[in-house]
């Protein structure tokens, strides 16, 4: 019984005088003939590390090199006659049958194993991919394979783009028999220098940066000098939608400032708001008059 009241005091004391027992033996131990030691502290594993989280990936604006698209508001004008009945002249008059869709048919191109031109163009969709349209440029941009005879192939750029470890696609263009494979390797730092890459099968295709692919596009428009100097394109409406892009009756005038620079605005125009007693944009070009009638567009000075 006397050992078990020295074991119960030594708990006890123990509980009691830590700190005491950690700088000095206690008299009241030693006494009873115990020894208080340092007892090893058990091992307590260290956290497990937390699992890493993949980094997301960046936003990424390819496509801004090809511009944003601003659609101006028209006003109404009608036809201001002198004394001598002698409409207002002219500064540039443009057939606009003569250019219609020729921005589809830049000299980027490459040509089939059966002789057939394939050329490369870039445009934007007037809607988004749910057919509404609120989402990004991103969202509405196409590359436009277009062939000599005028057959298009439409590729919606945000499924071939290929980045790091987080976006990986490519499209697959049937012409003549043969497959073609598009992709998009993005350069996130400077977009435009992003390379397109079409893959037959005899190889490479074409290897052109997208910036080469703007400018093309860019070029085959008419020249228009007014505040600023654009190139002027003219051309059926693209929408799309799940079952992929396609063109529309509605024609559309593009007003391109050029030399093209990186993220500028361009802008869209409905032909059929422009009428023959003419109409101005002033939110675009002030001081400027446009009149369109039976497919001749003439722009001229207020």
């Amino acid at each position: 019984m006397k050992n078990l009241a020295r074991a119960v005091a030594a708990v006890v004391l123990s509980f009691n005088f830590v700190s005491g027992a950690f700088a000095a033996e206690s008299e009241a131990l030693r006494s009873a003939g115990l020894e208080l030691e340092a007892a090893p502290l058990p091992e307590v594993p260290a956290p497990a590390a937390e699992t890493a989280v993949p980094a997301e990936a960046p936003d990424l604006d390819l496509f801004r090199y090809f511009g944003y698209g601003e659609s101006p508001k028209s006003a109404g004008l009608f036809m201001e006659k002198g004394m001598k009945g002698i409409e207002k002249e002219s500064l540039f008059s443009i057939k606009l049958d003569t250019i219609r869709n020729a921005y589809l048919k830049p000299a980027i191109a490459f040509t089939t194993g059966a002789g057939t031109k394939v050329h490369i163009s870039g445009t934007k969709a007037s809607n988004c991919p749910d057919g509404g349209n609120s989402c990004a440029d991103k969202e509405k941009f196409f590359l436009v394979l277009t062939t000599a005879g005028n057959e298009s192939y439409f590729v919606r750029a945000m499924d071939i783009v290929n980045w790091s470890i987080f976006m990986s696609g490519s499209k697959t263009v049937t012409i003549d028999g043969e497959k073609y494979v598009v992709k998009v390797h993005a350069n996130a730092s400077t977009p435009e220098n992003s390379k397109l890459e079409i893959k037959g099968p005899r190889g490479v295709a074409l290897s052109v940066t997208l910036k080469q692919v703007g400018d093309g596009v860019a070029a085959k428009g008419v020249d228009v000098k007014l505040g600023k100097a654009y190139k002027l394109a003219y051309g059926n409406e693209i929408v799309q939608g799940p079952q992929g892009a396609k063109f529309t009756e509605k024609m559309l005038l593009l007003m391109i400032p050029f030399p093209v620079v990186d993220a500028n605005s361009y802008y869209i125009f409905n032909a059929s708001e422009i009428r023959p007693s003419g109409v101005t944009f002033p939110s675009f070009e002030q001081g400027y008059g446009f009149r369109l009638e039976e497919g001749l567009l003439d722009i001229y000075k207020l």
